[in-house]
């Protein structure tokens, strides 16, 4: 943004070309807010009224990558509906949506939005500090790579959301509180990569997508793993109370052709030989 605003100043003839600009990132830094010398309320302001211009004149047609990282987010003032209305269009591959407000209050995402012909090339999506609400027609067939931060979603509504997903490669999840079983079901083909932080009521974790082989895990209590297909990881990390009795008890089985293990645990002592090669655990 900052180039192209540097080009339109250089020459009339370069003034109109940042509206056909594919790729948008609004953020404080891009957008010259600067916290340090003005109020919250200030920034609020500052920073809507500079995307409600910029979508304003903008050929939104044309955004393939859309980016709002905002931790001020106020939904009394911020135009967030408008400008998600407005920049997402069927060319859109990429969108991030990152918030933070005091109040806790989650920014209900629009998911109709990327119903039908909207969602058809999106590839990447993030979203934190938002909530799940079902729609019909959702089906995201080239997204490969999901990450959910801080994200209002149930289980059911993540078995849902999950069913749209076919070409699904990286999958993220940190500090989603309500869901208390996540099911990665066999259509799952491309899956590779699955993260699950901090999410605090999850009880148990069911993965039957067949290709999965990076998979990590950090939480403060147990979690029941269940494996319906026969995985062959090449790193493999989990962390909470008790994995390595969990891990050594449960597990052998599908860590036999383990390239990377790692197993944390507090105050927890486990012996096990594991044929050729050594596993050193470390107590904290």
């Amino acid at each position: 943004m900052q180039d192209a605003a540097r080009a339109a100043c250089v020459s009339h003839a370069f003034k109109r070309s940042w509206r056909c600009y594919p790729n948008l990132a609004f953020n404080m830094k891009a957008l010259g807010v600067d916290e340090r010398s003005c109020g919250e309320d200030e920034i609020v302001t500052n920073f809507t009224s500079k995307v409600d211009n910029i979508l304003k004149n903008h050929s939104c047609i044309a955004i393939k990558k859309l980016e709002i990282v905002f931790r001020y987010y106020d939904d009394k003032v911020c135009n967030l509906d408008s400008w998600l209305q407005t920049a997402i269009t069927p060319g859109i591959e990429e969108l991030t949506v990152q918030l933070s407000t005091k109040s806790r209050k989650y920014y209900n995402f629009p998911w109709s939005l990327l119903a039908n012909e909207n969602g058809k090339l999106i590839q990447y999506l993030k979203l934190s500090c938002c909530a799940f609400s079902p729609t019909v027609g959702l089906c995201l067939k080239s997204l490969s790579r999901l990450e959910l931060f801080d994200v209002n979603i149930t289980r059911d509504q993540m078995g849902s959301l999950l069913h749209n997903f076919f070409a699904l490669q990286r999958m993220q999840l940190k500090n989603c509180d309500n869901i208390t079983c996540l099911k990665m079901p066999f259509h799952l083909q491309h899956l590779k990569y699955l993260e699950v932080f901090h999410c605090s009521s999850l009880k148990v974790i069911e993965i039957e997508a067949p290709n999965l082989s990076n998979f990590q895990f950090m939480g403060l209590r147990q979690v029941q793993l269940s494996l319906g297909v026969a995985l062959q990881f090449k790193k493999f990390d989990m962390s909470f109370p008790g994995v390595v009795s969990y891990a050594c008890t449960n597990l052998l089985s599908n860590l036999q052709y383990v390239e990377a293990l790692s197993l944390c645990s507090r105050r927890e002592v486990y012996t096990k030989s594991f044929g050729i090669f050594t596993l050193l655990i470390c107590i904290v």
